[in-house]
């Protein structure tokens, strides 16, 4: 937020120069025109309209010259700009994958104990370039630790947590039984991701799109999914006892035989889940849209029920549909 609004001010500060450049040289030549009407040796006076116009039309080819290459050279500089921090982006990815593969050959890393000097290396080079990186290339970043066994979740050889992945593009990424404790995800894009049997305790996957995720047998223990947008996700048996799921959004999810005891789900979207023998005790459901949702089999309470904003064609706990 903070270099958008930088962004915005250097353009509106640029507005402003060329703005005052143009009035300046306005009233400049109005300043000229009085002044030439006061002296006969200027030939101003008996001009007419057209004549003016004509002069007019004559300084103003130069002005709209000068004013065009200005903009065109501020715009290939903004384009130079950008292909100057893609290359740089490149090349750190490049050389990030160039050192961990030499890591990997010649030091021994995924053999390496949790104490040795190699990890670490390891972890700092890793958490180092995915600051620098883009969506994608984040992206990259994290299939290639996958593909390379350093992110098991049985065996993991480098620690992502706080590990920089926030906004980052894992749309359809199979990082399946990954170690991703603690990893800021917040934003990141995971639709449609396998992330069955996971490790995402303690992870931020706020505002994250998980629509359509398997997250089946996933840890998500102390995981933040405020705003999560989890719409269709495979969430069955799982355990989110206790999680902050406010806002989330859990359109048509699969949560049968979830745990969500104590959840917090105030104003979230549930509109369609599947929530057939889900626990729901002690959860908060306060203007949650429950709207054509299966609470078959479901323990949840009367109170509980009536403190959500929509309970439209919801099969209750007896298995009879709300009016």
């Amino acid at each position: 937020m903070e270099a958008r609004y930088r962004s915005w001010w250097q353009q509106i500060k640029q507005h402003r120069v060329a703005f005052g450049v143009g009035a300046i040289v306005f009233v400049v030549v109005i300043v000229i025109i009085i002044i030439g009407y006061q002296l006969d040796w200027t030939g101003f006076k008996g001009k007419t309209v057209w004549d003016w116009l004509q002069l007019l039309g004559v300084l103003a080819i130069p002005v709209v010259v000068g004013f065009g290459a200005a903009w065109f050279t501020a715009q290939q500089g903004k384009v130079s700009d950008r292909e100057n921090t893609d290359n740089q982006r490149e090349t750190a990815l490049q050389r990030y994958i160039d050192k961990i593969s030499e890591l990997l050959l010649h030091e021994k890393l995924r053999d390496s104990g949790e104490e040795d000097e190699v990890r670490n290396v390891a972890r700092v080079r890793t958490l180092t370039v995915l600051l620098r990186l883009d969506a994608n290339r984040k992206r990259i970043v994290l299939q290639f630790l996958y593909e390379s066994g350093l992110i098991k979740k049985d065996e993991s050889i480098i620690d992502l947590r706080t590990a920089h992945l926030r906004a980052a593009d894992l749309d359809r990424v199979t990082p399946r039984g990954a170690y991703l404790s603690g990893a800021n995800l917040g934003g990141a894009d995971l639709s449609g991701a396998d992330l069955n049997g996971a490790f995402l305790r303690e992870a931020d996957l706020s505002g994250a799109d998980l629509s359509g995720a398997d997250l089946q047998e996933a840890d998500l223990g102390a995981v933040k999914l405020c705003a999560a947008n989890l719409s269709g996700a495979n969430l069955w048996e799982i355990d989110l006892s206790g999680t902050d799921l406010r806002r989330a959004n859990f359109r048509k999810a699969d949560l049968s035989g979830a745990d969500l005891n104590g959840a917090f789900l105030r104003e979230a979207d549930l509109r369609g889940a599947n929530l057939i023998g889900t626990d729901l005790r002690g959860t908060n459901l306060s203007a949650a849209d429950l709207s054509g949702a299966d609470l078959s089999e479901a323990t949840a309470t009367i109170e509980q029920l009536d403190e959500a904003k929509s309970l439209k064609g919801v099969t209750i706990p007896d298995g009879s549909i709300h009016e």
